[in-house]
């Protein structure tokens, strides 16, 4: 009688071991593309005369999708909806707005300063796995932006040192800016190993090269002639994000068990 009392509470522990496994396998991954206009998805507005179709999110939500993932991408900014630099004309060919898919982080016209004064309040609200953070070029690639930047990663891995931060090596203006690229030097060569040996989440993809045909900057990758991307570009880099999802977080490639389909 004793064993088999035993063997049932072994029959019921294992049953609710299952259903937490089941319901934490569930969870989706919460992901925050942080940033600016290039995160929100600008073409060239505010004339909008290119069609929005999200940028790089929805070729990212796509590619998420049909790799079976789990996931919902989180942040409250209201851009470009919201009208602060004119409200696109077109709908959409896949709305992220239906599949309650629009959240983000990317303000248009924001530094790296911007970002870092909001960073602490913003993950306490989105509360992310992975942060896909491209920022610095409206600051040029500054010499402050990079301390900026040093801050913002700072507070992501500090808030959750399991947060998976992959950071951009962002893209270039149409006229060729060296500051720009020693920006994505530090961050390829000296910001990010600094993290990695600190045994921190942090990795980087190179979003410049999406614009860039032999070493030079290719304008016909751009939707207003200065630095929005247009959507081939965008494109290019949904798939550059997901890639680097693939290779660098822990969590996406374990998914609470499943296995990443490339």
């Amino acid at each position: 009688m004793k064993k088999h009392v035993q063997s049932m509470f072994l029959i019921v522990a294992l049953m609710i071991a299952g259903v937490v496994s089941m319901a934490q396998a569930a969870e989706p991954l919460r992901i925050l593309c942080l940033g600016d206009s290039i995160t929100a998805g600008y073409t060239d507005n505010p004339k909008w005369d290119v069609p929005f179709e999200f940028g790089y999110r929805s070729g990212l939500y796509k590619r998420l999708t049909e790799a079976g993932y789990t996931f919902k991408f989180v942040g409250a900014c209201q851009e470009p909806w919201n009208g602060a630099f004119g409200i696109p004309k077109n709908m959409p060919v896949l709305d992220l707005r239906k599949l309650d898919q629009d959240h983000h982080r990317g303000y248009g016209g924001w530094g790296t300063h911007g970002i870092l004064d909001h960073i602490r309040e913003w993950l306490a609200a989105d509360k992310p796995d992975i942060v896909l953070l491209m920022a610095g070029i409206n600051d040029g690639g500054s010499v402050a932006a990079r301390k900026n930047l040093e801050q913002i990663i700072q507070a992501i891995v500090t808030a959750n040192p399991a947060t998976d931060v992959i950071v951009a090596q962002i893209t270039p203006m149409a006229n060729f800016s060296q500051t720009i690229v020693d920006y994505n030097v530090y961050i390829r060569d000296t910001l990010v190993p600094m993290y990695k040996s600190q045994g921190q989440h942090v990795s980087t993809v190179d979003q410049y090269a999406n614009m860039v045909v032999k070493d030079t900057i290719d304008t016909t990758r751009f939707s207003n002639g200065i630095n929005h991307p247009n959507a081939e570009t965008y494109e290019r880099m949904a798939q550059t994000w997901f890639d680097g999802i693939m290779l660098a977080c822990p969590l996406a490639v374990e998914q609470k068990g499943k296995k990443p389909v490339k």
